[in-house]
């Protein structure tokens, strides 16, 4: 019965910790507004100071998004581990490692775009 009570626990514990999670995404869409405004801004405007912040801000989104996702692919695993035969949890921890990757690509893609363009630079 303890332990029961104690994986209880842990796990409100992570669902805790996870709801932050989703208010930093909160944040995130925020950020990606107004990112896309300074787009806009730098396309109305020819602003090449608007679209270099602009693509900060979203450097920044795609670095958070990526702790974010090494922490569900951690937590995934962890599951996995735990019951090898669940073939949900394989499919999470697999969609898990696809999202790391793409964010990974986006990331790459951000930082390989050095210069400022009227283009649209965010995800």
């Amino acid at each position: 019965m303890n332990t029961t009570n104690n994986n209880n626990e842990e796990l409100i514990k992570r669902l805790s910790f996870e709801n932050w999670i989703w208010g930093i995404y909160l944040v995130i869409a925020i950020a990606n507004i107004y990112g896309d405004e300074l787009i806009k801004k730098s396309i109305r405007e020819k602003d090449r100071e608007a679209s270099e912040k602009a693509r900060n801000i979203f450097i920044i989104i795609l670095g958070t998004t990526l702790l974010i996702n090494i922490y569900f692919l951690i937590r995934n695993y962890s599951d996995y581990k735990e019951n090898p035969e669940d073939e949900s949890l394989k499919v999470r921890l697999i969609g898990s490692i696809l999202l790391l990757l793409a964010t990974l690509c986006f990331i790459y893609s951000q930082v390989l775009n050095q210069e400022p363009t009227e283009s649209v630079s965010n995800v």
